[in-house]
């Protein structure tokens, strides 16, 4: 049996450590102003970054097409592989899990298991580390699935949005958020992923402090369990308005939670194609 790993590019994991864990990533295919781009193209990432200021510029996601997915796991075929585990974007933001499932069902020249994040960006990017050093301890899927199941429920993730514009293109909110409200909802709005990855609005406007207290509430069974083992990691594009909010958060945060790690992290395009320029991520555990 020899096993892959792989993800998407909403997820985010440090180059080098996917180099030397050999964790495969599929490019999602980026849409600004009419022209496709990928993420796995310096040239891509420079174009889109230097666009993504200008009035009307509306980064989205686009569908990844069977013919990709077929693509990508013939070269793993080619190479002698005969599973892989695939830890992808959430399904409630994104349509590529529906999209895999149903390629599962009729691929039979290659074992493929579907991991749901119920996350993106940072926590997702740690599931698909953690399974390759399984893997790397000679683990099979079995014996894998569990502990990723378990590793993910420890995990939580939130997102602070300018507005779900966004999500609403290709994703699916809960607590009955219809689409005609999604287009009036003022900034500040807070969402999160529940236990069955399933994206929840939690507040659909709140002041800064307001919205600081309750992600403060949200980390603390965390840290009251793990203390100096919980790291925090906030996920953002530097922009005026991101860097108000984010410093006002590591300074309640570190007041709250003075053991725990906090870092900082670079928001990548396909999460900004999911949840807009003004997006902030913060994810723990």
């Amino acid at each position: 049996m020899k096993t892959a790993i792989l993800t998407d590019s909403a997820a985010i994991i440090a180059p080098q450590i996917k180099h030397k864990l050999a964790i495969k990533t599929l490019s999602l295919p980026l849409l600004l102003n009419g022209k496709r781009y990928y993420e796995k193209y310096d040239y891509d990432r420079q174009q889109v970054k230097a666009t993504l200021h200008e009035k009307n510029s509306f980064l989205m996601c686009g569908q990844v097409s069977v013919t990709a997915i077929d693509e990508f796991l013939n070269e793993l075929i080619d190479k002698g592989y005969t599973d892989v585990i695939w830890v992808h974007l959430d399904n409630d933001i994104s349509g590529l899990g529906n999209n895999l499932r149903s390629y599962q069902q009729r691929h039979d020249q290659i074992n493929i298991h579907l991991v749901d994040s119920y996350s993106m960006g940072v926590a997702e990017g740690n599931l698909a580390v953690l399974a390759a050093k399984l893997v790397a301890q000679g683990k099979d899927w079995n014996a894998i699935e569990p502990i990723l199941k378990e590793v993910r429920n420890s995990y939580r993730t939130v997102m602070i949005l300018k507005n779900l514009r966004h999500i609403s293109t290709t994703g699916y909110v809960r607590n009955g958020v219809f689409p005609i409200q999604k287009t009036i909802f003022r900034p500040q709005t807070l969402m999160s992923f529940n236990a069955q990855g399933q994206l929840e609005v939690q507040n659909a406007y709140m002041q800064h402090s307001k919205l600081s207290r309750k992600i403060r509430r949200m980390i603390m069974p965390a840290y009251q369990e793990m203390a100096g083992q919980l790291q925090i990691t906030i996920t953002a594009i530097r922009t005026r308005h991101n860097d108000q909010v984010i410093s006002r958060l590591i300074k309640a945060i570190n007041r709250t939670f003075p053991a725990a790690q906090i870092k900082l992290s670079e928001m990548n395009l396909s999460m900004i194609a999911h949840i807009g320029t003004d997006g902030i991520v913060i994810s723990w555990g």
